[in-house]
């Protein structure tokens, strides 16, 4: 599992979180899961994230880059805000957004933020009415997403300025490319985006090109990704 990684559990100085500047709500969802160090993939991802930038990271599973993109999503949401979802993670398999929502939901305690999933499998009526009360925050596989953007009226990403593609090679392989192309028609321009992969193969290096703002690469400094002039 790919919570926040392999950061220890002892007790310990709790300064690395601290140093970030995270609100109170943030800091303490994170201390009361007991751990107490950003890894080092947080440690590389997460001053960017915080700032705004764009980052294409490839790490590896249990590095902890789950953390890497919550944090940052958790702390850009604050509170819970009417309007439309705000920040959207898509993943490749019902199970791992499955997983994401866990972590999401310990992350999100002490904030009131609000959370919903939208995967394949789960009775379409549950997710309408998740919809309707105007979650801050989206974990979608995108075939679910895609479905019931076409069948909600109303429902739309035109309010999600933060975009999270976990496990973007995965999500290549499984062939859903096309659709992750057609989502990223339907969320503003002005958004961060961050991309986490195992593996960098050319269609991915081609799709960050053209859906990422000039980005921060993180793991794979071998690989230039400029944002296309």
């Amino acid at each position: 599992m790919d919570d926040f990684g392999d950061a220890p559990k002892k007790k310990g100085k709790t300064g690395g979180w601290q140093a970030l500047g995270l609100d109170k709500p943030v800091l303490r969802s994170i201390l009361a899961m007991g751990y107490k160090q950003p890894t080092p993939v947080q440690r590389n991802t997460l001053p960017l994230a915080l700032a705004g930038r764009d980052i294409v990271c490839m790490s590896r599973t249990g590095s902890g880059k789950t953390a890497a993109f919550l944090v940052p999503l958790v702390q850009r949401l604050g509170g819970h805000a009417a309007g439309g979802a705000r920040a959207l993670i898509l993943s490749p398999t019902r199970e791992l957004a499955m997983q994401t929502l866990r972590f999401a939901k310990q992350m999100t305690r002490f904030s009131g933020a609000t959370l919903c999933l939208l995967v394949g499998g789960d009775g379409l009526e549950q997710q309408f009415q998740s919809l309707s009360e105007a979650p801050d925050a989206i974990i979608a596989t995108p075939g679910r997403l895609m479905h019931l953007l076409a069948e909600v009226p109303g429902f739309t990403l035109t309010q999600c300025s933060y975009v999270v593609f976990d496990e973007a090679d995965r999500l290549f392989e499984l062939g859903f490319a096309e659709q992750l192309r057609l989502i990223l028609t339907q969320v503003p321009e002005a958004r961060q985006t961050l991309l986490f992969s195992a593996t960098m193969p050319r269609m991915l290096v081609q799709f960050a090109r053209a859906g990422l703002h000039d980005p921060e690469v993180r793991g794979a400094r071998a690989i230039p990704i400029p944002s296309p002039s």
